[in-house]
Parts: C-alpha cells; sequence; structure tokens
C-alpha cells in the first residue's frame, strides 16, 4: 500500500531494493549519496549522478536510481536520493524546482512511498528521501531539505569535494509552509522537528572536521618539500588550503543557520496548536479563556529545551511519550529547591488527559502549594511521614498486579480504585531516599517496569543514588532519566550523537496561577 508522507515522517523498509524516481514542473536531474552515520560521503565515488552513474550498491539509469541495500558498501549507514535543477535549464533562468514530487517503490514496480514537496521557491537542489539503517534495519524518511546553492553546495556540505563555491543560500521565506500538526500525532511531530535538527547538527559537524582533516592534509603536503616551503608556491599552496577550508565550514555553517531559522519559524507555528503538554507556557492554548473542560489529550509531555549555542540560537522541545516510559528524576538536594520543575512537569502531565490521580509522598511539605492547588485529583491524602509510603506503593503494585492478569486471562480490567480502570496515575516521590525502606525502592522499582499497565507516570525527586551502597537504589538510579532542579544537563541525539543542552521547564504555582486554570472548573 502506497504510503503519503509528510516531512520528517519516517517508516519500516520491508524490500531490500528501493527505485528512486521524482517529478517536477522544471527540468530536473537526479542523483544519489552513500553516507555514514554523520550523513559525509563514505568518499568521492559514493555520489552517483549523470557523470558517475554506479557505485556498490546504487544504479542511475536515465531518470531513476536503483538502490540495493544489501550490495552497500559494508561502512554505509545512509542513502540520499537527490532531485537537483538541469544545469541547462537554469542557464535558461529556470532556477527553481517547483511542483516537486518524489516516489519510491519496489522492484516488482509498486509504489511503495510518495512524497510531495514543500520548497519555498528558491532551492536548486534537495534532498528528497533519506534511507537509513538503524539497529541493523533499514527504514525511510521524506526529508525535502532544499539548497540554494545548488548540487555543489549540498553535496559540498556532504563532504564530497566541488570546484566551485556554491552560491549563498538564501532565508526561510516569511511565507514557508509548515505541515499542520495530526491530532495523535503531536509527539511525533515534535520528535521529528528534533530529529532533523540533530540530522542538521551532524552534518554541520562531519563538514567542519570534514575541512578540517583535508585542511591537515594540504597543508602536510605543501609544506613537505623543504626546498619550496617557504617560496611563493608554497605560501599559495597554503592560503589555497585555507581558503577552501573556510569555504566549505562557511557553506556548511549557512546551510545549518537556514535550516535552524526553518525549524525555529515552523516551532513558533506549531506551537499555538499543540496540545498543553507540550506547548510553551507563552502559547495561546495556555492563555486564560482559551482552557475549557474537555483538555486536549497529548500522546506526550514536553520535559523542557534543548540548544547548542556553540551551533547557533535554535531550541527544540524535548518531548517523552505518555505514560512516562521510565521515571523522571529531578536532581535536588532539596525538595523545595525542585518545585519548580516539579510543578511544570505534573501541570503539564495533568493537561495531557484524561485527568490523572495523583499520589504525593512530600515528607518536608515542599509542594503543599501545588497539591493544594490540584487537591480535587489527588488520590488519597499527601503522605507526610514514612511509615505511610510502603501502604500506598503497595496499593499501586496491587493495581498493576491486578492488570496484569486480566491482560494475560484475556479479560476485561476492572480496577478497585475508585477512579475505575481508564483513570491514569501520577506518582510523586519527594525526599528519596531519605525515609524510604530498601522494600520501598524494590516497590517503585517494579512500578517502574509495569506501572504502563495502569497509566502511571513517575516523578522522583533526590540526590543522584547512582553511587548508593543500596543496589536496588542504585538500580533504579540508573533507570531513570534524570534532569536538574536548576540548570542544565547533556543530552546526545538518537540519531546522530550530536551534543545538546537539555534546560528543563519550570513553573512557580505561587506566581504562574494562570496556568491552573484548566483544572479549576474540574
Amino acid at each position: 500500500m502506497t504510503v503519503e508522507f509528510v516531512p520528517g515522517q519516517n517508516a519500516p523498509l520491508h524490500t531490500s531494493v528501493v527505485t528512486f524516481r521524482a517529478s517536477s514542473q522544471t527540468p530536473f536531474d537526479v542523483s544519489a549519496m552513500v553516507t555514514d552515520t554523520q550523513l559525509h560521503a563514505l568518499s568521492s565515488d559514493a555520489f552517483v549522478f549523470y557523470n558517475q552513474p554506479s557505485t556498490a550498491g546504487v544504479q542511475l539509469t536515465g531518470d531513476i536510481v536503483r538502490v540495493d541495500l544489501d550490495r552497500l558498501h559494508p561502512d554505509a549507514e545512509a542513502v540520499l536520493c537527490i532531485v537537483s535543477v538541469d544545469p541547462n535549464a537554469a542557464a535558461a533562468g529556470a532556477f527553481r524546482v517547483a511542483g516537486l514530487s518524489a516516489q519510491l517503490s519496489d522492484e516488482s514496480g509498486s509504489v511503495l512511498a510518495e512524497f510531495d514537496i514543500p520548497t519555498a521557491g528558491s532551492e536548486t537542489a534537495v534532498i528528497c528521501w533519506e534511507l537509513y539503517r538503524r539497529n541493523g534495519a533499514w527504514k525511510v524518511r521524506a526529508v525535502g531539505q532544499g539548497y540554494a546553492g545548488g548540487l555543489a553546495e549540498l553535496i559540498g556540505v556532504h563532504g564530497v569535494e566541488v570546484d566551485d563555491a556554491p552560491a549563498n543560500p538564501s532565508p526561510v521565506p516569511e511565507d514557508h509552509v509548515v505541515e499542520p500538526v495530526e491530532e495523535g500525532r503531536a509527539l511525533e511531530r515534535m520528535w521529528m522537528i528534533f530529529e532533523d535538527a540533530s540530522r542538521s547538527a551532524a552534518s554541520l559537524i562531519s563538514s567542519s572536521e570534514y575541512a578540517m582533516t583535508r585542511l591537515d592534509e594540504e597543508l602536510s603536503v605543501a609544506v613537505a618539500d623543504a626546498s619550496t616551503r617557504n617560496s611563493p608556491a608554497g605560501t599559495a599552496a597554503r592560503d589555497a588550503a585555507q581558503k577552501r577550508h573556510d569555504e566549505l565550514v562557511a557553506t556548511a555553517r549557512e546551510s545549518h543557520t537556514r535550516d535552524s531559522a526553518q525549524l525555529a519559524h515552523e516551532l513558533t507555528v506549531v506551537d499555538s496548536v499543540m496540545p498543553r503538554a507540550m506547548a510553551s507556557w507563552e502559547s495561546p492554548v495556555w492563555a486564560p479563556g482559551s482552557v475549557s473542560e474537555s483538555l486536549t489529550s497529548s500522546d506526550g509531555v514536553r520535559l523542557g529545551m534543548l540548544s547548542a549555542p556553540d551551533r547557533s540560537s535554535l531550541s527544540v522541545p524535548y518531548c517523552m511519550p505518555l505514560p512516562l516510559p521510565r521515571p523522571i528524576w529531578v536532581d535536588s538536594t532539596s525538595g523545595a529547591a525542585a518545585v519548580a520543575v516539579v510543578s511544570a512537569l505534573t501541570l503539564r502531565i495533568m493537561a495531557a488527559g484524561p485527568m490523572p490521580l495523583l499520589d504525593v509522598v512530600d515528607l518536608t511539605g515542599s509542594y503543599t502549594l501545588l497539591t493544594d492547588r490540584l487537591s480535587a485529583q489527588l488520590a488519597g491524602p499527601v503522605i507526610r511521614t514514612h511509615q505511610e509510603i510502603s501502604a500506598r506503593l503497595t496499593e499501586l503494585a496491587q493495581a498493576v498486579d491486578l492488570a496484569g492478569l486480566a491482560r494475560n486471562s484475556g479479560q476485561e480490567f476492572a480496577m478497585s480504585l475508585d477512579a475505575g480502570p481508564s483513570t491514569p496515575r501520577l506518582l510523586i516521590l519527594g525526599d528519596f531516599p531519605h525515609g524510604y525502606s530498601a522494600q520501598d525502592a524494590d516497590a517503585i522499582m517494579f512500578l517502574a517496569e509495569h506501572g504502563s499497565m495502569i497509566g502511571l507516570s513517575i516523578l522522583l525527586v533526590g540526590d543522584d543514588e547512582s553511587s548508593s551502597a543500596e543496589e536496588s537504589i542504585v538500580a533504579l538510579a540508573h533507570g531513570c532519566r534524570h534532569v536538574p532542579a536548576a540548570g542544565e544537563i547533556d543530552v546526545h541525539d538518537p540519531w546522530t550523537g550530536s551534543h545538546w543542552v537539555l534546560i528543563p521547564d519550570t513553573l512557580n504555582p505561587a506566581t504562574q496561577p494562570q496556568l491552573f486554570a484548566a483544572f479549576d472548573k474540574l
């Protein structure tokens, strides 16, 4: 069955041979590039175009590229499927790739995927598809990344040396078309944006590293002969090498800057239509009067913002699915210091819908203002003494056990809790591990592993106990997603391993009461 893709969408490839073709109102050429995990061309021979129509596993015939994934170079991790404006058409003044669409088919000719590519009107080369390896299996992603500098810019950014420096890329037009957020796919959309930002960052890093490696090699050659080392010819060779380095780095940075501007524009647009759980506090969806008694459901929750100041000013939301796949551990020496982060995460999870019941352990009274504002959703009294902790954890563990039995028996599950079978839970564990027993830690581990059966998410607050003497506490610490109560934490994206800095969202219940308006009517 043919799948119609939108920018950033990905899917598994269930065939080892695919063909790529495209159509456009403008004459164009097709090409392909075999790359490593950093989207850097394996070599100049890994670029397939009309003057070099084949490489291992990739064959260009006319206007069709055939890719045999099983015959690619052993180091291949991705194949980029590319279109570029025909040079003759460009000379005649037709510089725009307009009405562009791309297809992938299997060996029998059955169309697997179609992609109508939104272009800004200034591109003369576009990456249509990315075929990439992930955990030993091949997938396809709709890219739609355009380059105003044409094919020369595109392949230069990906590490293929070109004779002519590409033209400067154009800025993102203010009327750039951004795809609407489909219902139930907000989390996927956010991760698409994060992935696009990560791959653009990886391209910049890879191009910069390649430029430096090439510069080192060329400078070594320029000074190898002592008789010409200090001659005009030697100086000219060094200057030329430095110029080529600077031009490639500048081109890569300009491309990354353009990518970042496009993604920033997209984030600004979608923020106004995102579910509250993933929208910024400044989004209209959080404004007084915009909330309704029927909360917009969300498949994910926003933890904070990712940035890389050394690369660009772009900040990307970092979101997780719900229920949380693993507990979030807020590293803090005191509950009071973590209030702003805990409040933000709690409010967002509450806003994701359906409204969860709150189970709260607050031995120091740090979260009183938060729990007072959300008192209607408390599953029971806030736990103030360590003697009460085990009973509440046991109650939740029993609910999980019942859910497991019901699932295994194939019968409908009706929880014995007052909320009924469809009400999720949010467990906030403050002041951990002080006042908690070893059995409590084991119970929390059990809930972390199996709590999704009752829609349980866990927030845990305390010192990082990764080096604790208690094995159960160490295991729990290693199994959580750690975020700081203040400051930032390093994150590496799952696609390219690029470095990011995560700053968690914060909320002050005392000074931002308007954000709780969504729950006052419930």
